[in-house]
């Protein structure tokens, strides 16, 4: 190979500053496009975040300073009315029951039940009390309130109890007059305590069973979980020393909860709870001092 001509100490300095400067340039252009990156995923990031409010805001039911979520009018105070022939209160439907002959109209009993569907003492109730109740309302002599809460999670391996809740409100929404029905079938099928309830593919199966409507947007309530923060937020609500039952001086400490015209039914057993015969009297018993 040919010998390179020597450079001068000029030329060396010179070629030392040209090689300076270009791995100056070289970092500064790394260091720009490194920002851009940045930049540009930071502006993604601030979108999708804003996405996901967007579809939350436009898909689920929302909750203003802990309110109820107004949709079609069926919700009472977080609960589900259901009157004569076993259809439920909404927007464009009052159906009343009718006093006994004798009574006043403040005399109807309006049975509110507080329950949790992995709730076993919850299932005890409704299966004793169920066919007497379902028989009052049909005919127009009662109204029922059903107000699912969610606090038995911890007791099945995939999160039953909030997600039955949730998709019990779902087909509330979506087809009022079926939630009766939907509400006694997940009694009937509890699952065990400490086992996988069903998913929320057989959730929306049992309600497509039932012949709900809406089955397309039911679906989607269910496996979005809709209804899923407001179901916590109204459960804290209500549970707590210093929290009360709306309408009433009654603490919530466990479920069944049950309330006939605001007054508490009691019991020490759960062999009294689950007296159907018990039951139909205290309702009488209310009913007629009012």
């Amino acid at each position: 190979m040919a010998n390179q001509p020597k450079l001068t100490r000029d030329q060396q300095r010179e070629a030392a500053r040209a090689k300076a400067r270009e791995l100056r340039e070289k970092h500064q252009a790394a260091e720009t496009r490194k920002k851009v990156t940045i930049q540009v995923s930071i502006v993604v990031a601030v979108l999708a975040i804003v996405g996901v409010i967007v579809y939350a805001l436009t898909t689920s039911p929302q909750t203003q300073n802990g309110s109820v979520p107004k949709v079609a009018g069926i919700f009472n105070e977080g609960g589900i009315k259901v009157g004569t022939n076993l259809e439920a209160f909404t927007a464009s439907s009052t159906p009343t029951a009718t006093p006994t002959p004798g009574a006043t109209p403040a005399a109807v009993p309006n049975i509110k039940v507080y329950l949790d569907y992995q709730c076993p003492f919850c299932a005890g109730f409704e299966a004793a009390n169920n066919a007497q109740i379902t028989d009052w309302v049909k005919q127009g002599t009662a109204t029922v309130e059903i107000h699912p809460i969610s606090f038995l999670d911890g007791n099945s391996l995939n999160q039953y109890s909030s997600r039955a809740a949730n998709a019990a409100y779902c087909v509330a929404e979506k087809s009022p007059n079926t939630f009766y029905e939907y509400n006694a079938f997940l009694f009937a099928n509890q699952p065990a305590e400490g086992s996988a309830g069903p998913d929320n593919n057989a959730l929306y199966e049992d309600a497509a069973n039932l012949h709900a409507e809406n089955l397309p947007a039911i679906k989607t309530c269910i496996d979005s979980n809709a209804y899923g923060k407001w179901i916590g937020d109204n459960t804290t609500s209500l549970i707590g020393s210093d929290k009360t039952i709306p309408e009433t001086e009654y603490q919530l400490k466990g479920t069944p909860f049950v309330l006939v015209n605001n007054q508490q039914y009691t019991y020490a057993t759960p062999a009294e709870q689950n007296d159907p015969a018990r039951f139909a009297q205290f309702v009488q018993t209310v009913s007629s001092a009012q």
